[in-house]
């Protein structure tokens, strides 16, 4: 008889706290689909196994180049 080794490791998706498994050992940097939600996820941590959401260079949102002139006032502004 051969025994198989199950183990495997899992953490919290950082969206909707579902366990997402790995059935190998996970590496630092590590990319994964949540399950459930859908969300790409980034190992951040070995121990403990962590996970926080991935930044991808098409994820700009908060890295808007229009925000530079967000703080000027002109005159247009008081009519």
């Amino acid at each position: 008889m051969t025994s198989v080794n199950k183990t495997t490791s899992a953490a919290l998706c950082p969206g909707c706290d579902t366990k997402i498994y790995f059935h190998r050992p996970p590496k630092l940097g590590d990319f994964v689909s949540c399950t459930e939600c859908g969300d790409m996820v980034e190992v951040i941590n070995l121990a403990p196994l962590t996970l926080d959401w991935s930044i991808d260079d098409d994820d700009d949102v908060w890295l808007d180049d229009d925000d530079d002139n967000d703080d000027e006032i002109s005159d247009d502004d008081f009519d």
